[in-house]
């Protein structure tokens, strides 16, 4: 069932939890912008509509918006980064309104509701190859199109990444099976253990019906370090072994653990390692720490580094691993690193290697040298790069498809088209891989262009028109409360680190009310006050809020 939100309905929510002042009647413009966190977000999930839902206890209301652009809430709920936040208003005043933690409450009341199944209104078949997020993304929007749409998967289980990779305490299974569930009710067929490819060719499909296709099925294996050593017993890849403890077949480790990569998969591999009674374990990566958005820092979000901290990981930045050592010549026992720095502007240095663009020389002098005892070595090191998968690549499609730039298909990145006919291409496979919110943001676009295409239209990309709401800190009436966020409860560290389950325990429904009665309602007022230029006769703000 699809549920269209309206002004209406915000105004209604906005009537029962905001002062007298405001007033459906005269205070909503016949205008429509963009609130921040809306802007922030690849998918434009109507964030204040499912937050103000909240408010007034319609849990219900408040997953059917979300539903509206994200087909994965529970998913998004857990492990999203959430770059929504990083744009809130709210923290101009104190601190960002928990988004995310939100979307999982919403997600958690309404998980077993089944929707009615949509409508097959067009005579199109599309098969979708891959059911990670960018795959299902594309697969619910076409299918709420109107077309039928049927997606493969390699893996007996569907999901992509997170269902195979992401740890139980991070990403719950229920939590990815609810996502699942509610697609799979609305009419979309997810074929699992089917390797296109090698069970079924891309020209198969093609002779079966299928108008368009989109290749959606990732890259499945790392680049790993190229380094002596790294084929010593005891130095594992972090893709299988965090794959065997998602099917609960991990083995029990002990000693000293070190990880060496500086992602959301190294995080997840040290947090599993102490999960699997590690005495130690540490994070050893060429980045310093710091904000993840300078490329010369880690690039796992602060919440999923402090996490680890707080468990008893340790992390040892601006580390280049130059050698695993081995005692008796046939397992691991040692690892040599070398200290690196960012090359400061206009200096000089022997270059390590360019990070992400950004130049790390080998520090000088006797300190430069750094050796480590090691029991067990995880390597995240360089983990979802495209892997140059030509060949794999070359088994699902003609010899016509050439290579893109970073090694993957030749694939327009504003519209995802490749350049085979009626086949598009979105994540790893095209060299595009990215967070999962975003890699959802390229499902969408390529449903978009795949519905053009079949439509018989010029494929042209469709981007955002709206514009967006800042507020800025001379703005804010000095009448407001601050209001620190809920945290959301979690097991304490001594707790957490002797089990597989959530770590994060999640909203109780007066929290998430609470919580939810934070948001500043930037995009009624301040649509209101931008757009006209006035001062409120009701208050005398500048901006109401």
């Amino acid at each position: 069932m699809v549920v269209s939100t309206s002004v209406s309905y915000y105004s209604r929510a906005r009537w029962r939890v905001t002062p007298a002042y405001i007033h459906m009647e005269r205070c909503w413009p016949n205008i429509d912008k963009l609130s921040p966190c809306e802007a922030g977000c690849p998918l434009y999930v109507d964030i204040p509509n499912f937050v103000q839902a909240i408010t007034i206890g319609d849990f219900a209301k408040a997953l059917s918006i979300l539903r509206e652009k994200n087909p994965l809430p529970s998913i998004c709920g857990h492990v999203c980064w959430h770059p929504c936040e990083d744009e809130c208003n709210r923290d101009v005043l104190d601190s960002q309104v928990a988004i995310q933690w939100l979307e999982r409450f919403a997600a958690e009341q309404g998980n077993g509701t089944k929707p009615e199944p949509l409508k097959k209104e067009k005579e199109e078949r599309v098969a979708v190859i891959g059911s990670g997020p960018a795959g299902l993304t594309a697969a619910y929007d076409l299918a709420r199109k109107g077309y039928d749409v049927a997606v493969f998967e390699a893996s007996s289980i569907p999901g992509g990444k997170p269902a195979t990779v992401t740890p139980n305490f991070m990403l719950p299974l229920e939590a990815i099976q609810a996502d699942i569930d509610h697609i799979k009710a609305l009419g979309i067929k997810i074929h699992t253990n089917v390797n296109v490819g090698k069970d079924v060719s891309i020209s198969t499909l093609q002779k079966q019906g299928f108008k368009a296709i989109l290749l959606a099925c990732g890259a499945e294996r790392s680049d790993g370090l190229k380094i002596p050593g790294s084929d010593l017993s005891g130095v594992v890849s972090a893709l299988p072994f965090l794959e065997k403890m998602k099917l609960g077949k991990g083995a029990a480790l002990t000693g000293k653990v070190w990880v060496i990569g500086g992602d959301s998969v190294a995080v997840a591999a040290a947090r599993t390692a102490i999960r699997l009674g590690a005495e130690e374990v540490h994070i050893a990566c060429l980045e310093a720490m710091g904000d993840r958005t300078d490329p010369g820092n880690m690039t796992a979000p602060a919440w999923e580094i402090e996490a680890a901290v707080r468990e008893g990981v340790q992390i040892e930045p601006s580390l280049a691993p130059q050698e695993f050592k081995s005692e008796n010549g046939t397992r691991i026992s040692g690892i040599d690193f070398k200290r690196v720095m960012a090359l400061p502007p206009g200096g000089k240095g022997k270059v390590h290697r360019t990070l992400r663009g950004f130049p790390l020389v080998e520090m000088e002098g006797p300190d430069s040298d750094y050796a480590v005892d090691a029991d067990t070595v995880i390597d995240a090191a360089n983990v979802f790069q495209p892997k140059r998968r030509i060949p794999e690549v070359g088994d699902i499609l003609p010899a016509s498809a050439g290579k893109g730039r970073k090694g993957g298909l030749q694939v327009n990145n504003d519209t995802f088209e490749t350049n085979v006919t009626g086949v598009f291409a979105v994540g790893d496979r095209s060299g595009t891989g990215s967070h999962i919110v975003e890699s959802m943001g390229d499902g969408r676009t390529a449903a978009t262009s795949i519905d053009q295409y079949l439509s018989g239209q010029y494929i042209i990309p469709i981007k955002e028109t709206r514009i967006e709401l800042t507020i800025k800190q001379e703005q804010v009436p000095a009448y407001l409360t601050r209001k620190e966020r809920w945290d959301i409860p979690r097991l304490l560290p001594a707790d957490a680190v002797k089990t597989f389950e959530a770590e994060e325990l999640g909203y109780t429904a007066w929290q998430a009310v609470l919580e939810a009665k934070r948001c500043l309602n930037c995009r009624m007022c301040g649509n209101c006050i931008f757009e006209r230029g006035h001062v409120c006769k009701e208050t005398g703000s500048r901006l109401l809020l």
